[in-house]
């Protein structure tokens, strides 16, 4: 089972209580990733609130994008705070030639 998925032990967010009338919410992070497939030699660039269980998908050929070219190594990630952002950097992500994206991981990883 993930860590994202452990009963809340090892949740990669933390549980903050703001007070006993407003309860607690929790402290979400998004990842930002991009994985490669060396059987069909190509880059896929995706988002998620939890990376292991995504990357478990991907390789298990749940994703229907994915499912052709399993098994996928994760080359990049980052994390955002909010889904919004996690959602604008995979859309400029998404936009890259290969040739960019490449460049992109050799430069930030």
């Amino acid at each position: 089972m993930p860590a994202c998925h452990a009963g809340g032990r090892e949740f990669e967010s933390r549980r903050h209580r703001k007070s006993s009338s407003q309860g607690c919410f929790f402290v979400m992070k998004y990842y930002v990733y991009i994985i490669y497939s060396p059987g069909i030699d190509s880059y896929y660039k995706g988002q998620t609130s939890c990376l292991e269980d995504r990357l478990n998908r991907h390789n298990r050929g749940y994703e229907k994008a994915t499912q052709h070219g399993a098994p996928w190594e994760l080359v990049w990630s980052t994390t955002k705070p909010t889904r919004g952002e996690a959602l604008q950097l995979e859309k400029k992500l998404k936009n890259l030639s290969r040739e960019k994206t490449i460049e992109f991981i050799k430069k930030y990883s």
